[in-house]
């Protein structure tokens, strides 16, 4: 194992890997116009077009139009989201593979929330530590 952590000259065999597959994953993401393209259906079977052009064709390609409701979308994009988060995180090397771990915890989400709110309201990063749960 490599330790330099960090290092320029090792960066690639650490996390290399990772760091594209988190490129791949963002080009994924939907933009401005497939967001306009939604807000612009009138029923559930458009919104099933509109998506079959993105990343997320896959859950609905067998669906019929009758069987389409807005949980099974929700959930559908819900386990996508899943399922390539913890490939990430198999893929992953220390520290980043714990880090993934944490984000995962709920108590540790609402560490991040409460941190986020704080800073975004003009609150002291040292009180906000202060307050953040450690465990459940």
């Amino acid at each position: 194992m490599v330790v330099a952590a960090g290092d320029i000259s090792t960066f690639n065999i650490q996390h290399g890997y990772v760091e594209g597959l988190v490129r791949g994953f963002r080009s994924g993401f939907l933009d401005d116009v497939d967001y306009h393209h939604l807000t612009q259906c009138e029923s559930l079977e458009d919104v099933k077009l509109n998506l079959q052009e993105t990343d997320y064709d896959q859950f609905l390609a067998d669906e019929s139009s009758g069987t389409i409701s807005p949980g099974l979308i929700q959930a559908g994009t819900t386990n996508k989201l899943v399922e390539e988060f913890n490939f990430l995180r198999a893929q992953a090397m220390e520290p980043l593979g714990q880090f993934l771990d944490y984000i995962t915890y709920e108590y540790m989400i609402d560490n991040v929330i409460l941190l986020l709110k704080g800073t975004l309201n003009g609150r002291d990063v040292n009180e906000l530590i202060g307050q953040v749960l450690l465990e459940d």
